[in-house]
């Protein structure tokens, strides 16, 4: 995504150089945990979104990278503290860090990187009130986290769904751009749009992934980093099984029965695309990518607003067609 833009990647370096000065890879065990979690492979989502935001307005390296690779770090903490308690052995196929040392090293990485984004906020030169905006996006994260949960098993309605990840996914996202954007100096207004923006994103994003643990057929297994139809197996409903659920009486039973122990994933797999859970889930993600495209239609048609275009575009599939 984006190999095309040349000005992205210098930042990105700048980015790796970054994190590598505050993670070393001779820095003891917790900097070793944290440096594999961080570079395992993860997209640089945030960064990017955070680098981009910046540049529509007076970009400063020394301030957005520190900022891009905190938001980096606190997402790879998250994860950390994810794949303990959803007892994950792997991530981004690699062994989890509480896989490969334990839980209690696995919660101690998580603090330190938690710890070390902090850090790197201080150095990001962010007033108050945007620290203060950080830390409501974790506990936002969290409270997702913690409904997702304690819903296990059960079958939410669309509506929770949708408020469940844009707590957990789609809050950290706004805040990278909308952060990005305060930090370059941008006006209100555009820093307002960039976290809508951002919001709108990452709602698309989770349910671009959702649909992957769905239907793995379409895509390289290898490249998503997590097995494939994990969510189920954990008892977490996503759209596409939610929408089946709800346009099928029969999916609903073949559900109640899996998570009361009978039946099994091979079956109900079937059922759901039969139903049209992901097709339909594939439309309301349509829906979140215009919302996309409608917002940075507002912004100034430069070279980083057409790199945001094209990471919208990159979320669509064969189904996704651009409204007006």
């Amino acid at each position: 995504m984006l190999e095309s833009y040349s000005f992205i990647n210098n930042e990105l370096e700048a980015l790796e150089a970054y994190l590598m000065e505050k993670f070393p890879q001779k820095g003891g065990i917790l900097t070793e945990a944290s440096q594999k979690t961080i570079n395992a492979g993860g997209k640089r989502l945030r960064p990017i979104l955070a680098i981009l935001s910046g540049m529509f307005g007076e970009y400063s390296r020394d301030k957005i990278i520190p900022l891009a690779a905190a938001l980096e770090t606190l997402h790879s903490a998250t994860l950390v503290h994810d794949d303990i308690i959803d007892n994950a052995e792997t991530r981004r196929g690699q062994p989890s860090v509480s896989a490969k040392h334990g839980i209690n090293l696995a919660v101690y990485a998580g603090d330190y990187m938690l710890v070390k984004a902090v850090m790197m906020l201080s150095e990001a030169g962010l007033p108050a009130e945007k620290l203060k905006e950080v830390a409501q996006a974790l506990e936002s994260m969290c409270v997702g986290e913690v409904e997702q949960y304690l819903g296990r098993n059960k079958v939410p309605t669309v509506r929770e769904y949708l408020k469940r990840i844009m707590r957990k996914t789609g809050i950290l996202l706004s805040a990278s751009c909308s952060l990005g954007a305060f930090s370059a100096g941008c006006s209100e207004e555009q820093v307002k749009v960039l976290g809508r923006f951002g919001m709108y994103f990452g709602t698309a994003f989770q349910i671009r992934d959702d649909l992957l643990d769905i239907e793995p057929s379409e895509f390289d297994k290898d490249k998503i980093g997590k097995p494939v139809i994990r969510d189920l197996k954990e008892g977490v409903i996503t759209l596409p099984v939610i929408l089946a659920a709800y346009r099928n009486t029969s999916v609903r039973k073949q559900l109640e029965s899996f998570f009361s122990g009978q039946g099994d994933v091979a079956s109900l797999i079937p059922a759901i695309v039969a139903a049209g859970g992901p097709a339909e889930s594939r439309r309301i993600k349509n829906r979140y990518i215009n919302k996309c495209l409608g917002l940075l239609e507002g912004l100034p048609d430069t070279k980083q607003r057409r790199a945001m275009e094209e990471a919208v575009l990159w979320l669509g599939d064969s189904s996704f067609t651009a409204t007006a």
